[in-house]
């Protein structure tokens, strides 16, 4: 990172990665399945000096992996994946009261590999568009509009074989012959609204978040025997369907003690999340429950300590073939 002083240009960030990473699983006295993936990861970020009330930055991301597995395990095929990325982000501030925050997003992804049915390339956008109200000194409104699109993962597209960890059999859409699935298309709404007094510091967010074509793993009617286990696998495909967020997340941090030789908060927080499908009002999977939790930290001179518990409600509201949790 550096800092420039008297330019247009105000400071240049950039960060890379090399990743090089094998595993190989070990059956009793036999190899099982050796994982491969090597990647690479670049960004720099250009951030220029205020136009007026206008100040901000553009950026650019490439992101490169390729994937390979062999054995029992695999069921993915040897894929190449990789994405190049352009993003601005800006900020107005009308007045002392009122500031504007506004970004965009390019990113164009492709999938390929010697075995691959049908290659992956396309690109995907995204913008959002914010507002922050300082109403007063202990209270300040934000409020922000995201229309997102997402690409499907190579596991969503090419997925076919036993997943072991989830004891299921996975397929994707290029698997099933269905093509290429659709990109998400997401627009999400939310409204925060957050106070800071010189003891209680909170924070209460609602979301709505409405997506168009969202990737989700099915459940059949069908099984297949695994062939290391020879359990009967359910056998789940990726789909998609028009799903709606809701939900909210709390905060608060309040002020028992604050010292020159330490300090005591508790913390106290709360969310949920309701979803479905749009058109025949189903659960979708793997939803949590509402949770409620409570903290006590403390600090004095160069101790440190917390005490933290969370507690989750029950989970009834499940998809098909998902079973119903007790809360915890």
């Amino acid at each position: 990172e550096y800092d420039l002083e008297g330019s247009f240009l105000r400071g240049i960030r950039f960060r890379a990665a090399v990743n090089d990473y094998k595993h190989t699983e070990i059956e009793g006295a036999e190899t099982g399945t050796m994982y491969d993936v090597q990647g690479t990861d670049g960004r720099i970020e250009l951030r220029h000096a205020p136009l007026g009330i206008m100040e901000g930055a553009i950026g650019l991301q490439y992101r490169r992996e390729d994937f390979d597995a062999i054995g029992d395990e695999a069921f993915l095929p040897q894929s190449d994946t990789s994405s190049f990325s352009l993003f601005l982000f800006e900020e107005f501030e009308l007045s002392d009261a009122w500031v504007l925050q506004a970004s965009a997003r390019y990113e164009d992804q492709s999938v390929s590999g010697a075995t691959l049915a049908e290659k992956y390339d396309d690109s995907a956008y995204g913008a959002s568009l914010g507002a922050v109200w300082r109403a007063s000194s202990d209270i300040r409104v934000s409020a922000n509009v995201a229309v997102t699109e997402r690409h499907p993962t190579t596991t969503e597209l090419y997925a076919d074989g036993a997943h072991v960890a989830a004891q299921r059999y996975e397929r994707g859409s290029v698997t099933l012959d269905n093509g290429i699935l659709d990109k998400e298309q997401s627009t999400n709404i939310d409204l925060t609204l957050h106070g800071d007094t010189e003891r209680v510091e909170w924070t209460i967010t609602g979301f709505i978040n409405s997506v168009d074509d969202y990737i989700l793993l099915r459940p059949t009617s069908e099984a297949i025997v695994d062939p290391e286990s020879f359990d009967d696998l359910p056998v789940f495909d990726f789909d998609q369907a028009d799903v709606e967020f809701v939900g909210f997340e709390a905060e608060a941090l309040v002020e028992l003690l604050d010292r020159d030789g330490g300090h005591m908060h508790v913390r106290l927080f709360a969310d949920l999340v309701h979803s479905e499908e749009d058109a025949t009002g189903a659960y979708l999977p793997r939803i949590p429950p509402w949770r409620l939790g409570v903290g006590l930290h403390g600090g004095w001179d160069e101790f440190n300590a917390s005490i933290d518990a969370i507690f989750a409600d029950d989970q009834d509201k499940v998809t098909t073939k998902e079973l119903s949790t007790e809360g915890y």
